[in-house]
C-alpha cells in the first residue's frame, strides 16, 4: 500500500502531521467549505445548486458571457466537466446558450435574470467563508500559507485541467 492510499478520509482523529498530512488536510479543508457553502445556500433558500457550480458561476460574474470553452480554461476543467455543471444551471434557470455570433459553431454562455441575482449570493458567502476560514490567523501567516499551497500546486499540475 503507498503512501496517499494509507490516508485517511477525513482528517479527524488523524494521526498525520506536516508534510504528510497536507493532502488530506487540503481534501478535509474543501469537504468543510462545501459544507458551509451549502448550509449558507440553503438558509437562503437556494436548495437547487451546489459548491461546485460556483466556480461557473464567478466565471460569469467576472467576465459576462463566455464561450463554454474559455469558462473551462478559467476554471481549469474539462470541457465535459463544463457541459454538465452548464446544463444544471441551464436546466435550473440560472443561466442561457447561445450561439456565438462570431463563430456559429461555439456557444455562449451568460447569466439569466435569476443566475445574476446570485451574484450578491455568491459575494456574501464568499465573504462569510472567508472570515470563518481566517479567525485567529494573523496576516503574515495567511499571506505564507497561500503562497505554500500555490507553490504546491504548481509542482503538481499536469498539462490537462481536472
Amino acid at each position: 500500500m503507498n503512501e496517499l492510499s494509507a490516508m485517511p478520509h477525513s482528517m479527524e482523529n488523524a494521526e498525520l502531521t506536516g508534510s504528510d498530512a497536507v493532502l488530506a488536510l487540503a481534501a478535509a479543508i474543501r469537504k468543510r467549505g462545501n459544507v458551509f457553502i451549502s448550509k449558507a445556500l440553503e438558509r437562503r433558500g437556494i436548495t437547487d445548486i451546489l459548491p461546485a457550480h460556483g466556480a461557473v458561476l464567478h466565471a460569469l460574474f467576472a467576465a459576462g458571457a463566455l464561450r463554454m470553452q474559455d469558462i473551462a480554461l478559467r476554471i481549469g476543467k474539462r470541457n465535459n466537466t463544463v457541459t454538465g455543471l452548464i446544463n444544471t444551471l441551464a436546466a435550473r434557470g440560472y443561466c442561457r446558450r447561445e450561439t456565438d455570433k462570431r463563430d456559429g459553431r461555439a456557444q455562449m454562455i451568460s447569466l439569466t435574470e435569476k443566475g445574476e441575482r446570485l451574484r450578491q449570493v455568491y459575494e456574501d458567502i464568499s465573504r462569510d467563508l472567508r472570515q470563518r476560514m481566517w479567525v485567529g490567523i494573523p496576516a503574515e501567516d495567511r499571506d505564507a500559507c497561500a503562497d505554500t499551497l500555490e507553490a504546491i500546486l504548481r509542482n503538481l499540475k499536469t498539462d490537462a485541467p481536472e
